[in-house]
């Protein structure tokens, strides 16, 4: 019976470690609101939203020029923007207007606000991502105004004053 009392010890200290692990780490109420939101245990748009971006959807698919579909795209990314968890879907509807009109500036536009205080680098990657893919010789208005977004977010939000005095020697040329 030696060994019963050194047992006892061992368990004492096992349960008051656990009882020290779940305290310290047991989940309050504000961490568990983000994981309550991305299990989508709540509605994520509130209805008017759904239904404008529905509407918006829907004019997209019944456009039958690209500018049509990327106005209509465009609607949808704003009415998305101004939802409270909307600003992913508001990303994907501003790209999708980019690809559906190529010359169309307002979604590059629209996306810099979103993105220029929140996520700076995100909007630098988007429109570095969207110069390459612009053709320069037939789309000078669209390749100047990403140029335009991508010298504001360097004076402003990025601090690089070195590369917005090269974009900007680019953007004269064209």
């Amino acid at each position: 019976m030696a060994g019963s009392w050194q047992q006892l010890i061992v368990v004492g200290i096992a349960v008051v470690f656990a009882a020290f692990l779940l305290w310290k780490y047991w989940p309050s109420v504000a961490m568990a609101e983000p994981l309550v939101r991305s299990y989508d245990w709540r509605r994520r748009h509130s209805a008017p939203v759904v239904a404008k971006i529905r509407e918006a959807l829907e004019r997209a698919r019944a456009a039958t020029t690209p500018r049509e579909r990327a106005e209509a795209l465009l609607a949808a990314a704003d009415a998305a923007a101004f939802a409270p968890d909307g600003i992913t879907s508001a990303i994907g509807f501003y790209l999708r207007a980019m690809r559906a009109d190529a010359t169309f500036c307002a979604p590059v536009q629209g996306i810099a606000v979103l993105l220029a205080a929140e996520r700076p680098e995100l909007l630098e990657h988007v429109l570095w991502r969207r110069l390459a893919h612009l053709d320069w010789s037939d789309k000078a208005s669209a390749a100047r105004c990403t140029l335009d977004a991508l010298i504001a977010l360097y004076e402003g939000e990025l601090r690089q004053k070195n590369r917005a005095r090269a974009l900007r020697k680019m953007a004269t040329r064209l």
